[in-house]
């Protein structure tokens, strides 16, 4: 747990976390079918964009039984005047006649004119009657002639939204033989009249130029679809307009009406059809009447008539069999995670990327769209690529990674703000933040090595004036110290990293590591000028507290450059930033060794001492005075010491 924790205050990894688990739970959901809906309707969408309102077919002729059919004949037709229309169609020389009516049972139900209709069916080859398997049997007349019998059912979507997306080629549940549905039975004897190949290849059918895929119950958006029988994706392109009828009324004068039929069975009865106007063309027979109900929700309509789905199911196979156009496909299981992976994934890295919601925003919009022109570029080009599950993913993920990295980014600041708002200017604060990922693992501060200088202070006498004062006026006069001494730190760009009693210890060159020589030399030379305004500033306050009857006192300065090792230290709960080494040990031995040296008007109210290697890098910034080597309190070897006198740039007094 302590790793995980420690592997979630990464955003790089917390990123790859969230996102991995809100791809799960994205292909969960649509594991259980929750997604189905949403997909469908981007599916339905794209149908909607390439079907146009206008569209025709020649090859399909569709006559229908109207409302003025219905007053002159009746309903149902009985079968003499039944056969009278298939007779008359049969005359116009059709390629086939698909008869979409139920006619198992006669009209009238006495059978008196059943022979006439029983005639006509078995004399006319070109027509092919139906059967609605489950419900309706196909008429008694064809009974030995099962090559003209076909299925006019149409597979509905009842486990998601009731819609007709699909169409069946072919009945295969409960049936030795596959049985043809009426969109088949009618273009197969198209295809065979222009001589079109239509052969069995591997268990699928080619039709002409196109091998028809298998609906399986996990295309595209279906997941777990009952589909029992060799069915596919509807594209509901054409027909969706008919021949402009021509009607005449009294007066001579014409009225021209766009209806959902191109003649009615009175056309037929009567003569009205040209005599070319079906030669060879696929004649689809149905009820058109709106007092009949048919309606079926499909992506383009939600109140369409049967017949038109079975004649745009027609188009369809003549295009696919002619023109080479197969229908939707879809990619494997595999393929669909992998979409739906790559847009979750993204939506992390952007967020990871970008952070800033106002820079998300637009990118988000920018992928989504991406993503929809993508799958309409697909749909176009005949692949149905899902929509819902990588928006979804990209857009949960993004929120999400989004919201962690916010919570990490709080944590962290607090975690900066507690090792260093105390310690740090405001510019050197906000440099931190901007390079946060370079100082935080974890939620701790990462170790790191640097030069630094670090500078020592301590009150002479400190304990002789504390035993004098009471303990309210003592802390009023050791703050006051402290606040006007402390802020030189901060005012030269350093940092004070520890108060402990009177002492001070401040770091200049921490905690952004310098990596050019030129800037560890500036930080040496601003210890340098922050002890001497120190100096300047304990002047000033020994002079108001003499006026106001209050101890006055001296103090030390020890001052030394080297590699330290920074970072944090402390428990979870409570981390304070330090420096440690053998520089910091140097710098307290340099200041406690201000007991030691001499002193004089200059240096007796402050004494700054330095090491060598600080030393080297003032240049002749400061007029210093050479103390000697020293042997400092827990050092080994000695080391040369010298007294900052002035900022004058004089040459160094031997």
């Amino acid at each position: 747990m302590r790793a995980l924790r420690k592997a979630l205050h990464r955003p790089s990894v917390a990123c790859v976390i969230i996102s991995l688990l809100v791809l799960a739970v994205v292909l969960g959901v649509r594991a259980k079918g929750w997604l189905q809906r949403p997909e469908l309707i981007a599916y339905d969408f794209g149908v909607r964009w390439f079907s146009q309102p206008n569209s025709t077919d020649d090859r399909i002729v569709l006559i229908g039984m109207t409302e003025e059919d219905l007053v002159q004949y009746g309903y149902p037709l009985d079968d003499e005047k039944l056969a009278q229309v298939i007779e008359g169609l049969d005359r116009l020389e059709p390629c086939v006649i698909g008869l979409d009516l139920y006619r198992d049972l006669p009209e009238p139900r006495s059978g008196a004119l059943y022979p006439k209709l029983e005639a006509a069916l078995k004399k006319l080859t070109r027509v092919l009657a139906i059967e609605r398997i489950g419900y309706f049997k196909a008429p008694p007349a064809l009974a030995n002639e099962p090559d003209r019998i076909v299925a006019n059912n149409l597979p509905k979507d009842d486990t998601v939204d009731g819609y007709y997306r699909r169409g069946p080629l072919a009945f295969e549940a409960g049936f030795d033989e596959p049985f043809p549905s009426l969109s088949l039975g009618v273009t197969l004897r198209y295809l065979q009249q222009e001589k079109v190949a239509v052969v069995p290849e591997g268990g699928l059918l080619r039709l002409g130029r196109t091998v028809f895929p298998r609906l399986t119950r996990d295309a595209g958006g279906y997941v777990g679809l009952p589909v029992a029988d060799y069915e596919y994706l509807g594209s509901f392109e054409a027909p969706r307009r008919f021949v402009v009828n021509v009607k005449r009324v009294a007066g001579g004068k014409e009225e021209r009406r766009d209806v959902s039929y191109d003649y009615s069975f009175g056309d037929v009865l009567d003569g009205r059809i040209p005599p070319e106007a079906l030669r060879k063309k696929i004649v689809l027979m149905a009820t058109v009447m709106e007092s009949i109900k048919d309606s079926n929700p499909t992506p383009i309509d939600n109140n369409q008539r049967g017949i038109h789905i079975h004649a745009m199911l027609v188009h369809q196979l003549l295009r696919a069999a002619l023109d080479g156009v197969a229908p939707m496909t879809w990619w494997p299981e595999w393929a669909e995670v992998a979409w739906i992976a790559a847009f979750t994934l993204l939506g992390g890295a952007l967020s990871l990327l970008l952070r800033s919601p106002w820079k998300l925003a637009p990118a988000l919009a920018l992928v989504l769209g991406a993503l929809h022109v993508a799958v309409g570029f697909s749909f176009s080009h005949g692949t149905w690529l899902l929509l819902a599950a990588p928006a979804i993913g990209c857009f949960v993920t993004a929120t999400f990674v989004t919201s962690f990295t916010a919570y990490l980014e709080r944590q962290e600041r607090d975690t900066m703000q507690s090792l260093f708002s105390r310690h740090v200017s405001v510019k050197v604060a906000d440099a931190l933040w901007a390079e946060r990922d370079q100082f935080l693992d974890g939620g701790r501060l990462k170790p790191q090595r640097l030069t630094a200088t670090v500078l020592f202070t301590d009150l002479k006498g400190f304990s002789t004036i504390s035993e004098g004062m009471d303990p309210p006026h003592l802390l009023s006069w050791i703050n006051e110290y402290m606040t006007g001494i402390a802020r030189h730190v901060d005012g030269h760009n350093g940092m004070v990293n520890a108060y402990v009693g009177d002492a001070i210890m401040a770091v200049f060159g921490a905690p952004v590591a310098r990596t050019r020589e030129e800037d560890i030399d500036q930080d040496a030379v601003n210890a340098v000028e922050c002890a001497l305004a120190m100096r300047r500033e304990l002047k000033q306050l020994n002079a108001g507290w003499a006026a106001r009857g209050m101890p006055t006192c001296a103090m030390r300065v020890g001052i030394f450059t080297g590699p330290l090792v920074a970072g944090s230290i402390g428990s979870a709960e409570r981390l304070e930033f330090t420096v440690l080494g053998d520089t910091t040990n140097t710098a307290a031995r340099l200041e406690s060794a201000g007991k030691e040296v001499e002193t004089d008007e200059t240096t007796a109210l402050c004494t700054i001492l330095i090491g060598d290697a600080t030393w080297k890098r003032l240049g002749d910034r400061f007029t210093t005075k050479l103390v000697g080597p020293m042997s400092l309190k827990g050092k080994a070897n000695q080391i040369i010491v010298h007294s900052v006198l002035s900022e004058a740039p004089k040459t160094s007094i031997p």
